[in-house]
């Protein structure tokens, strides 16, 4: 009798405790509890508004940031601390001179040119002979090579027109996608020489391919359009559109390879009319080929590109402000609530007296890459 009591004893307590423990709200995200992060992008609301709230700890993340900007630099934040770029010798790569998006050759037209050569606009992380090596894209057509452990820097290399996304391939090759040409030009990072050239749009800025490869999809930036490709025979299979996405930037894919997000920040309506719509981040089934979720931002954030925490539980933004600052902003996925934002221009620009002349005064990040470290 005395050992059936005590059993019974053991799983009384077992029920009460998980009882009292689930009562209680949690701050922390259990690496199985996928549930809640699908919500995000399943529930049953077509739109989520991204709330920005104050966590209780600061979040931080072992990897490092680099982040394009039209300032020509890249620049750097250290996620291990999350604390904001202020030396101007150590927290930017420096690559070539100032210049705006909106300037010189767009889509094939022709705009007012106020700088020879544009700033920086995309990155991507290789591995060559045992070295991390930063390959960056400019407004001007040209890739620069940096080596991370000695900063290292080569290039100019003139590759195309007008460079928004700096992504690595399927295939390990670096794709750059021009806004001036509509190409997305394949550059052999190791020969240093261009491989191919695929005509897609007016103005792209982003691929992303499908875990499998068998889909790639590519961003086109004034007409609102994703195009999806058979990446197989490089055919067009779809266009995605919508209202919604008037004026459209970068596109990353989810670790799991479920969901592509769209920047779509909307800053101009059809024919580069003022936006008239909100700031807003597009996510597909890559399943479907489908819009399923819209995430509705604050007006200061201005979404370009994306990056994502390996577990999956947070998106990074390189977000504009139109003021006098752009961020690092930090989206916790459970319910799209935004939980950080790192300052990553006006805290270097101030201190050091540096007034941009470009863009109507507004500092304007690009693309986004990470450099993931081992865990000390």
């Amino acid at each position: 009798m005395n050992k059936r009591f005590a059993i019974v004893i053991v799983l009384g307590l077992a029920i009460v405790g998980y009882v009292v423990f689930n009562s209680f709200p949690h701050q922390g995200l259990a690496a199985t509890d996928v549930s809640s992060m699908e919500s995000c992008y399943t529930g049953p609301s077509p739109t989520i508004d991204a709330k920005v709230i104050t966590p209780e700890k600061k979040i931080t993340f072992d990897g490092i940031a680099y982040i394009a900007g039209h300032g020509g630099h890249i620049a750097i934040i250290d996620m291990r601390t999350m604390k904001p770029p202020t030396d101007v010798m150590n927290d930017r790569i420096v690559l070539t001179e100032a210049g705006s998006e909106m300037e010189g050759k767009i889509a094939g037209m022709d705009f007012e040119t106020v700088k020879k050569a544009g700033g920086t606009h995309g990155q991507a992380i290789l591995t060559e002979g045992g070295n991390k090596v930063l390959v960056a894209g400019t407004l001007d057509g040209n890739v620069y090579k940096i080596d991370l452990a000695t900063g290292k820097k080569s290039g100019p290399f003139k590759v195309g027109e007008k460079f928004c996304g700096t992504i690595v391939g399927p295939d390990g090759k670096v794709y750059f996608e021009d806004m001036a040409d509509g190409n997305v030009y394949v550059w052999d990072s190791e020969k240093l020489k261009t491989v191919d050239k695929m005509p897609i749009g007016k103005a792209v800025c982003g691929i992303q391919w499908t875990k499998n490869a068998k889909k790639a999809y590519i961003t086109d930036m004034p007409t609102g359009i994703v195009y999806v490709y058979d990446w197989t025979t490089k055919k067009k299979i779809k266009e995605i559109t919508s209202p919604e996405m008037t004026f459209i930037h970068q596109a990353r894919m989810t670790p799991d390879g479920k969901y592509l997000w769209v920047s779509a920040p909307n800053e101009f309506d059809p024919g580069l009319k003022p936006g008239t719509h909100k700031s807003q981040v597009i996510i597909i089934d890559t399943a479907k080929d489908e819009i399923i979720k819209r995430i509705i931002l604050p007006d200061d954030v201005r979404p370009h590109d994306f990056g994502f925490s390996k577990d999956g539980k947070y998106a990074f933004l390189t977000s504009r402000t139109y003021a006098d600052d752009s961020k690092l902003v930090v989206m916790d996925l459970r319910d799209a609530s935004i939980v950080e934002e790192v300052s990553a221009c006006v805290s270097c620009h101030k201190p050091n007296g540096i007034e941009v002349r470009i863009d109507k005064g507004s500092p304007l990040l690009c693309g986004l890459e990470i450099n993931w470290l081992a865990k000390k």
